[in-house]
């Protein structure tokens, strides 16, 4: 994964938080790529506003920041998986995710 250092000098690990048949449910960890904490929390916020999904979300869990270069390092020494960049989600995948 390639991360663009316009986008933000950090990486951020976002849980997300929402409600099905009132159980509070809760999703994989996303990335966002910002400036600051409060950046991330925006981009987030606007990325869900945009899709006009009738249930309501709520940051759960905000990871605190990584460097650009020290979290690709991590992924490729631990050959982990890198989670998904929310930005990068089309529509129809993030609800497909969460089965709206």
């Amino acid at each position: 994964m390639l991360f663009d250092p316009h986008e933000g000098l950090y990486i951020f690990e976002v849980t997300l938080g929402f409600k099905v048949d009132g159980a509070r449910q809760y999703s994989t960890p996303y990335l966002v790529q910002a400036d600051d904490p409060e950046e991330a929390e925006e981009k987030v916020f606007e990325y869900i506003d945009d899709l006009d999904i009738e249930h309501e979300f709520w940051i759960e869990e905000l990871s605190a920041p990584y460097g650009i270069e020290e979290y690709t390092e991590h992924m490729e020494e631990s050959e982990a998986k890198s989670y998904p960049l929310l930005g990068e989600l089309s529509e129809e995948e993030f609800k497909d995710f969460f089965a709206f």
